[in-house]
């Protein structure tokens, strides 16, 4: 069942800064943001770049930390950001196909596992979304194929946990601890997803609001969403779905 927004989040409900709460966005004169994850204090958002970087920003949009993570060759292509319960921080990279994890001071990363050779075989179709639940990671593929993997934290075995036929180009996937749920946006046609853990849609949002929906998070504490517009280089944070 699909479902739209409130009129209230028209685009001129919007505002360019505002506190923790209510309806806003941020312009962060960034390029290629990809996702969004608030951070292990739950007083911040963690936004992954494609260009080797990790920023993080307060929930009143400003600018704290900048984190940049050369790979020996170019710079990673941070597709997904997550944190776990623990507060590891985990990164996908698209074009490798690999998970990564971020050392406690922020300062480097390590190479987690390399996911299944079929994901992602053409070269910009690979992994667009990570997201952390107890013992295990899903990782979103983008498109080649449409599919949703899950990764042992406890025995480094990938699986299938279910394709997407649903859908037209993953671009992020989030887990909320509140009821068990996925969360999948999708970049193409602009919606949003809720699903169990076994792939069945529970419903799903238009997110038209925003362009080029790229990354999502939700702050169930301050009962509010979180986007990236990857085209506008702007996080919008919404208070009603």
């Amino acid at each position: 069942m699909a479902s739209s927004l409130t009129a209230c989040l028209r685009d001129d409900a919007y505002e360019a800064g505002g506190g923790t709460d209510g309806n806003a966005e941020f312009a962060t004169g960034l390029e290629g943001l990809s996702a969004i994850c608030l951070n292990a204090a739950g007083d911040g958002v963690l936004v992954a770049e494609d260009n080797g970087h990790v920023y993080e920003f307060g929930l009143d949009g400003k600018l704290k930390n900048t984190f940049s993570f050369p790979s020996p060759d170019n710079a990673h292509d941070w597709e997904g950001i997550t944190v776990a319960q623990d507060g590891t921080v985990y990164l996908c990279e698209e074009r490798e196909r690999e998970v990564y994890k971020l050392s406690a001071d922020f300062k480097t990363v390590t190479l987690v596992s390399q996911g299944p050779k079929e994901a992602g075989v053409k070269a910009n179709q690979g992994y667009e979304g990570i997201a952390a639940a107890p013992g295990v990671l899903y990782v979103a593929n983008q498109s080649a194929p449409l599919r949703v993997y899950a990764y042992s934290l406890e025995t480094g075995e990938w699986t299938t946990a279910f394709d997407a036929a649903w859908a037209k180009s993953l671009s992020d996937i989030y887990y909320d601890s509140s009821d068990g749920t996925l969360w999948i946006t999708d970049a193409k046609t602009q919606k949003l997803t809720q699903l169990s853990t076994d792939g069945t849609v529970l419903k799903t949002y238009s997110i038209a609001f925003v362009q080029k929906p790229e990354g999502f998070c939700k702050d169930t504490a301050h009962n509010t969403y979180w986007f990236v517009c990857d085209a506008t280089a702007k996080l919008q944070r919404v208070t009603k779905l």
